[in-house]
């Protein structure tokens, strides 16, 4: 058996190099050539969501249960699989199919591998709870762009000559991450099932870890919030280049500095986090962003344009974070599931914003920055507000 910090390096490569996505730049134009529009894009992004809504909380549980070394292997297996379908679409009906599949399969692996991290920290740690945790998290965050930038420069030699191989070639860390979750120890407290009937036992959860923890259910909202303000916006980031003037050639320049501030935003977490409050660390990234947005929707052009990095920057503060924040306040059994119950009700906001969203975008894309403000300004403001008064 391999050692435990060996053991927690590959868990590291594992989430590292399954966040590059080499078809990232791509994806509209890829989109735009089987005849989706702006409002389709959405709404195909919607259905992925209602795929993980629906097994995020089982899968969590699953790998609570038995292994969350097995599913990790599972989703990343399904990733790729994914891919090398999505790779091969012709119409909307094919990317929703491919879609649905990657939703199952991201379902499975998104609360493992942050729960497996927990396990083998808590090993680890001589420091407190928030010493090697903590530290692996922002170094993930750092990391998981610079490949998304190695990533993006493949993508952006291989797309414009074939979409569909730069499709296809993003299965490949996914099949790294899945014979590296093969590897990997399985660490981590175990779930005691309480009640024969799963769907039972995963509401017990609910009951007795998050609606008691007033912390912890602002702690989710946080992570909901701070996941889907970035994330919503992603998919319009290409059509606001192109809108600002900026030339296609320059594209790919922009989804590489969005990937470099989300290393910096990360960077800046690991070292400024832990001397700030838990409301702190979720309002000022916030409100960069948001000023960021307001400024871009009155005056887009090729000099405002680049303030969309600071977008990226706040992801990789919050990637950096908050799901630390909240692994913190959970119970040892309960990590992945505890997770799959933050990933969910992001979701849960994000499956209706993302379509409203670029619905906006199809009018004119800089509506969807408008919309986005409107939406999330009162949410993020008062979900500062919540964790102020709760001295986290």
């Amino acid at each position: 058996m391999i050692s435990l910090r060996t053991s927690l390096k590959l868990i590291q490569v594992e989430i590292i190099i399954t966040g590059a996505l080499i078809s990232m730049p791509i994806m509209v134009p890829f989109y735009n050539s089987i005849g989706m529009d702006q409002g389709q894009i959405g709404l195909s992004q919607t259905i992925f969501t209602l795929a993980l809504l629906m097994l995020n909380i089982p899968t969590g549980w699953i790998a609570d249960r038995f292994s969350r070394k097995i599913c990790n292997a599972a989703g990343d297996l399904g990733a790729v699989i994914a891919l090398l379908m999505y790779s091969q679409a012709t119409c909307f009906f094919d990317v929703v199919v491919a879609e649905i599949l990657f939703g199952v399969a991201v379902a499975f692996s998104q609360g493992a591998d942050s729960a497996l991290t927990k396990g083998h920290t808590d090993l680890l740690d001589k420091e407190g709870k928030y010493g090697l945790f903590h530290r692996i998290n922002t170094t993930n965050a750092i990391w998981r762009p610079i490949a998304q930038i190695i990533a993006l420069t493949i993508g952006g030699i291989i797309g414009p000559a074939n979409y569909s191989l730069a499709i296809a070639v993003s299965a490949v860390p996914y099949f790294i991450g899945f014979v590296l979750s093969l590897i990997i120890r399985e660490e981590g407290e175990r779930r005691v099932q309480q009640h024969k009937n799963p769907l039972k036992d995963m509401w017990q959860i609910v009951r007795e870890t998050v609606i008691p923890n007033a912390k912890l259910r602002w702690l989710i909202v946080a992570f909901a919030a701070g996941g889907s303000i970035t994330h919503v916006m992603i998919w319009a980031l290409t059509p606001l280049m192109i809108a600002a003037g900026l030339p296609m050639q320059v594209v790919g320049v922009g989804w590489v500095l969005n990937a470099a501030a989300t290393t910096l935003g990360a960077m800046l977490a690991k070292r400024y986090a832990p001397r700030l409050a838990k409301w702190q660390r979720f309002a000022i990234p916030a409100i960069v962003i948001l000023s960021a947005m307001a400024i871009m929707s009155i005056n887009l052009s090729v000099y405002t344009i680049w303030l969309y990095s600071t977008l990226g920057a706040g992801y990789g503060w919050y990637a950096g974070v908050l799901i630390a924040m909240i692994q913190n306040e959970t119970p040892g059994g309960n990590q992945s599931t505890a997770v799959s119950i933050a990933g969910t009700f992001s979701q849960l906001i994000y499956a209706p914003l993302v379509w409203f969203i670029s619905w906006a975008g199809n009018i004119d894309i800089k509506y969807s920055l408008i919309a986005t403000i409107i939406i999330f300004a009162p949410i993020m403001f008062i979900t500062a507000r919540k964790l102020k008064r709760l001295k986290t």
